[in-house]
């Protein structure tokens, strides 16, 4: 068979078994879409990626599901949701048991759908997270006051730390937001411009705002601070200043249906809990985006969970104008 005979044939069989596995994800989807059964635990998860999901939640969800046997469950599921409005149908009409997401999704749940809150999830081996402003060295910027007719570089529409935080945090203490279409558009004089690095670059991300930034191409971006300490080389930094660093969020809060038996709740968030250290417990943790652990949902979480509520709002409200 010619080499590109071959080529061809392998991708196709590729391709295939692509479709195969989108299709029975599909099917599977179907299935928990219209029902609940007592004997299987529910995983739910937002994702416009639902190979992918499957493969870093399944054992997690297997995991759980073992651990519940003296309960009656005896498999388990995921549920992948489009968006997070179809997530809270799932979690009111109980065809969702489990679900873990960023603060503000998990907000968001909490109060449309009475989803409750079991445990902060320790996602890609960290607790927390918080946005950081930063500026050149050269720009002069001390203040959100300097950023005002100037430029600063969000990450993407959907990031929590590098878009809904910084740019609540500006709405909540008066400035007028301005979306522009690249960082060379100057805003209007009394307003703060910004953009989405992803959308003006296909390379976009951390890179590219701390690149523009250096380079004073805008006055400022803002990104986790997690990020700024694992992308940002040491020689970069030495030319960069953080200005603002907002509180703290959880990276992840797990939240079950408020209907879910108590004593299943109760079961669930011993798992959790324990999870990494027990043996098989920390394999799934690990395969699990690399959670590191669960732990329980202390007074300085709610607080936490509050104010990205607050912030949400402000968000939205700036969104929808």
């Amino acid at each position: 068979m010619p080499r590109w005979s071959l080529l061809i044939h392998t991708r196709l069989i590729f391709a295939s078994l692509i479709f195969l596995l989108s299709s029975q994800v599909t099917a599977a989807q179907k299935e928990i879409a219209s029902t609940s059964n007592k004997d299987t635990i529910i995983i739910g998860v937002i994702s416009s990626n639902p190979t992918k999901v499957f493969k870093r939640t399944q054992a997690f969800a297997d995991y759980v599901a073992s651990q519940l046997e003296h309960r009656g469950i005896t498999s388990s599921r995921i549920a992948i949701a489009k968006d997070i409005d179809q997530m809270a149908r799932w979690l009111k009409n109980g065809q969702v048991d489990i679900v873990s997401e960023t603060t503000f999704a998990a907000h968001q749940l909490n109060q449309s759908a009475n989803a409750k809150f079991l445990a902060r999830r320790w996602k890609s081996g960290e607790a927390e997270y918080s946005t950081v402003f930063f500026t050149s060295n050269e720009s002069g910027i001390t203040h959100f006051d300097d950023l005002v007719g100037k430029v600063i570089a969000f990450e993407d529409r959907g990031s929590t730390s590098a878009f809904l935080i910084p740019a609540s945090i500006l709405l909540k203490r008066g400035y007028e937001l301005y979306e522009v279409t690249s960082p060379r558009e100057t805003p209007p004089k009394n307003k703060i411009g910004y953009f989405f690095s992803d959308e003006f670059s296909s390379a976009g991300g951390e890179a590219n705002m701390m690149s523009w930034v250096y380079g004073n191409f805008v006055a400022s971006a803002a990104f986790s601070n997690l990020d700024w300490q694992k992308e940002v080389p040491s020689q970069v930094k030495n030319k960069l200043n953080i200005y603002y660093q907002s509180q703290a969020i959880p990276r992840a809060i797990t939240l079950v249906r408020a209907d879910l038996p108590q004593e299943l709740q109760t079961d669930i968030k011993e798992i959790l809990l324990s999870a990494h250290q027990d043996k098989q417990g920390k394999r799934a943790l690990d395969k699990y985006k690399d959670t590191k652990k669960f732990d329980s949902i202390s007074p300085s979480i709610i607080q936490s969970i509050e104010w990205a509520g607050e912030l949400k709002e402000l968000i939205d409200s700036h969104l929808t104008h």
